[in-house]
């Protein structure tokens, strides 16, 4: 998994590819709470780039976003490929996640 990040209005985008699992999940909890860190008004995960995503890897997004609220910010997915969705949507997390319905 890679992490890389950029800044747009005070908004933190999160970029993440390869997998995201329970090897990569403190990586990810640490990337997030990075942005946080560095953020003025929210942070955007883009898992565009993501293959695979175990339920570690919503963990540590579930965290990110309460880290997010905790201190003021928005949080959200952008961006999510058919299988990282599906998943996401399985396991209910999609709508607090994204922001939007199962559709």
């Amino acid at each position: 998994m890679e992490i890389a990040s950029s800044q747009r209005d005070g908004v933190v985008i999160v970029t993440v590819t390869g997998d995201v699992d329970l090897l990569s999940r403190e990586e990810l909890g640490r990337g997030l709470t990075d942005a946080v860190t560095e953020a003025r008004r929210g942070v955007e995960v883009d898992l565009s780039g993501v293959d695979f995503l175990d339920s570690s890897g919503m963990s540590a997004l579930l965290s990110g976003r309460r880290t997010a609220e905790d201190a003021g910010l928005s949080f959200r997915v952008v961006a999510a490929g058919d299988l990282v969705r599906r998943v996401m949507v399985l396991t209910g997390v999609w709508p607090l996640l994204t922001g939007q319905g199962n559709e």
